[in-house]
């Protein structure tokens, strides 16, 4: 996981990250001897990136209702995988409720990398999101709403440290994922292709606002297997970009509720993720 590189941190700022006092962080390694593997001169603690991944699944396994010193234990014996999907949902849904970033984050960042990303959404942070979803729908609860946004930008923020592992399809052209320039909801498109990545085919997610000349060089210099546009609703699907592709003989596929009933090219995406990622091999 790339939390910060390979630069070390003091720890005020892994404090920070992790939403806990710096109190918190040297009692975990007096008393449970997980912390800061190095030291200044001066004495000071200084965190390197797999100190800081051991404290994210410390911090996860408590937000699931775990004790600390059962967390360490579980964390420094690399266990923590025995937690089950409904453990780790009954805990992002709690944190969700808190609006609670880091304690989200970390579980995230515990489910991905005990499970691997394609289980971690469709076991863990979908149905999640989808229960929060019905709630609002059924409330108008403007707390559900915040709840949804907090856990979608927290999942986000882990697929972003999660270590994408180096192809193993070599030779294979990449599949290219982008949001339509309206889009507020790339999080199940961004899952995809980070799935597709984890299981060794070439992928890239490009995110939103991808102008359509910015695609034709992309797609020039990449010549893609496949470009996925991908929309949630029908105000986010971008028809003209879509056509504009696919005339200039780019293997366009539309992605998403959103092209429902909307004149497309290119084959659609199966409706289902698992459907998607085995459309392309996964």
């Amino acid at each position: 996981m790339n939390t910060a590189g390979t630069r070390s941190l003091g720890s005020s700022e892994v404090a920070r990250a992790l939403g806990v006092s710096q109190v918190t962080l040297r009692t975990w390694e007096q008393r449970y001897g997980i912390g800061a593997t190095l030291r200044e001169e001066n004495g000071r603690r200084r965190y390197t990136p797999g100190d800081v991944e051991q404290l994210r699944r410390m911090r996860a396994l408590q937000a699931q209702g775990t004790g600390a010193r059962e967390a360490a234990r579980l964390v420094l014996s690399r266990s923590a995988a025995a937690t089950t999907a409904h453990q780790r949902r009954e805990g992002l849904a709690e944190a969700a409720e808190l609006l609670d970033l880091p304690a989200m984050g970390g579980l995230v960042d515990d489910a991905l990398g005990s499970l691997g990303v394609a289980k971690t959404w469709t076991d863990v942070v979908a149905p999640v999101l989808r229960a929060i979803g019905e709630r609002w729908a059924r409330r108008g609860d403007r707390n559900a709403m915040a709840a949804e946004w907090a856990l979608a930008t927290a999942a986000s923020g882990a697929l972003d440290r999660y270590p994408a592992p180096a192809p193993a399809r070599t030779g294979q052209a990449p599949v290219l994922f982008v949001c339509g320039p309206a889009e507020r909801h790339e999080l199940p498109v961004k899952m995809l292709s980070a799935a597709l990545s984890d299981n060794g085919a070439p992928a890239m997610f490009l995110g939103g606002l991808v102008s359509l000349d910015v695609l034709r060089v992309l797609s020039a210099r990449f010549v893609p297997r496949d470009v996925v546009l991908w929309s949630m609703t029908s105000q986010s699907a971008d028809v003209r970009i879509l056509h504009a592709l696919s005339a200039e003989g780019v293997p366009v596929r539309p992605a998403g509720p959103g092209w429902r009933g909307l004149p497309t090219a290119g084959e659609p995406l199966p409706p289902s993720f698992a459907g998607s990622l085995a459309a392309f091999g996964g």
